[in-house]
């Protein structure tokens, strides 16, 4: 049985920081469906991702997580309303519309960070999505992410 591969090693020319299998430097999360309209991810902090205190993760890495988790869902359903796997035939991009993170409390850096991404619409150009952040079961941000279609020329390379 082959493994299960999450969405950003299947989208194509996914160079991104936070979510891109192409960028050796990035944080390289990976999203996986948990239902029709959810999906979650993990995270494994390392020390250079911390905040100015040491035993906290970096506000602008939790809003990356976020951010990446939710686009590559809505990359992921933006195939899926077109009854196609991700990467098959033209490819499918969304890009962030609106970031908005509720951040409830300090997300400790040596605990494995759970996102869970619920989408609340889908329409064929924008998608909007909610996402909780756990920290060793405890929510620590609340977030609202507007994922919104983009030609995929964007994401072609560039001479």
């Amino acid at each position: 049985m082959e493994p299960r591969r999450s969405f950003q090693e299947q989208i194509p020319n996914n160079h991104c920081f936070g979510c891109g299998p192409l960028n050796e430097q990035g944080l390289n999360i990976h999203s996986y469906w948990n239902g029709e309209n959810e999906s979650v991810c993990s995270f494994n902090p390392l020390p250079h991702h911390s905040a100015g205190p040491l035993h906290f993760l970096n506000g602008g890495i939790i809003s990356t997580i976020i951010d990446c988790h939710c686009v590559c869902t809505a990359i992921a359903k933006g195939y899926l309303m077109r009854d196609r796997e991700i990467g098959v035939g033209e490819a499918v991009w969304f890009a962030t519309g609106s970031l908005e993170v509720k951040f409830l409390k300090p997300v400790p850096i040596d605990n494995k960070v759970e996102l869970i991404a619920s989408i609340s619409e889908a329409k064929e150009n924008k998608i909007i999505l909610s996402c909780d952040l756990f920290s060793a079961d405890s929510l620590c941000c609340q977030s609202t992410v507007t994922a919104v279609k983009v030609p995929s020329q964007w994401f072609e390379p560039r001479e």
